[in-house]
């Protein structure tokens, strides 16, 4: 596989369609196809199936993408760097983050960074918890900020704050007029969470089931905004942590703090004894709490 191809076959995982992926390649429908027929010769694979809906992806795509991805980024990251060279940039800091966290928090945690070093080049990274502390840990990235639960990856640790579970209600909700939620409070309710890893969902369930309680859980999102959003469409009550909860638009939902509190710590980690630069620590110490959520009662 070359560059080119690695380039055409992501844009259409990432797409879902040759026709997207030409317009993210900014070339023609044809030579997307052309390009694809290249590389399933090439590997011996089909990696997509033709539909009557369009194409849909084979197992072997998708455990190839996987891989894609990661040399992708790294060949990305390469490119910056040598384009920071050429402009004679003081330095390039590249940060990988879980998405609740890139979506308010690091984005004004950056901005007052830059104003301060305006010529420094930042890579901004969102990933899952677990790919963020293996980039670290192999050191294709300079700091990871997420959950750590594992202690078998090549990583020195700080911990920054803690993340609060936070309970989503649809507008009108009877739950709504409570301060706050307890455990058997959600008695028999729908709960639209996380995946099953998820620490927010999996605390809440070890609460639930401490207290006796029963709820269903019968749909997952790989997002927290995104179960707001499945809240806000009357599909349940949510847990979602509370950066989420700050940054989504609240029409249709109201957010409650459920107790006792549901808290998952948020660490700041680098690839251990790797020399890093005084740009990094300076970064590093300059990363401060978000303000406490607040839950007032409508």
């Amino acid at each position: 596989m070359h560059y080119r191809q690695v380039e055409v076959f992501k844009a259409i995982m990432d797409s879902g369609s040759i026709t997207e992926a030409a317009n993210i390649l900014h070339i023609s429908q044809p030579a997307v196809s052309k390009a694809l027929k290249l590389l399933e010769a090439e590997l011996g694979l089909r990696l997509f199936a033709r539909t009557t809906k369009g194409i849909a992806a084979t197992e072997e795509a998708r455990l190839l993408y996987t891989e894609v991805e990661r040399t992708y980024f790294g060949m990305q990251n390469l490119s910056r760097f040598a384009a920071s060279l050429g402009d004679r940039k003081q330095g390039r800091i590249v940060v990988s983050t879980i998405p609740a966290l890139g979506i308010g928090w690091l984005p004004a945690m950056v901005a007052r960074f830059s104003a301060a070093h305006p010529d420094v080049a930042i890579t901004l990274h969102s990933s899952n918890s677990v790919d963020a502390a293996r980039l670290v840990g192999s050191g294709e990235i300079d700091l990871g900020i997420a959950q750590l639960r594992s202690e078998e990856y090549n990583l020195s640790r700080r911990k920054l704050f803690d993340l609060e579970g936070i309970i989503a209600l649809p507008e009108g909700h009877p739950l709504a007029r409570k301060p706050a939620i307890e455990a058997h409070d959600l008695d028999g309710e729908t709960i639209v969470a996380l995946g099953p890893d998820d620490e927010f969902r999996r605390k809440l369930t070890q609460a639930l089931e401490t207290a006796g309680q029963h709820p269903r859980t019968i749909i997952d999102a790989s997002l927290g905004l995104t179960v707001c959003a499945l809240v806000a469409a009357g599909c349940g009550v949510g847990i979602v942590d509370s950066e989420a909860a700050r940054e989504r638009d609240n029409r249709g939902l109201v957010f409650r703090s459920f107790r006792p509190a549901i808290r998952v710590p948020i660490f700041l980690f680098r690839q251990r004894g790797r020399p890093t630069s005084r740009l990094v620590e300076a970064f590093s110490a300059g990363l401060k709490p978000p303000p406490p959520f607040s839950n007032a009662p409508v």
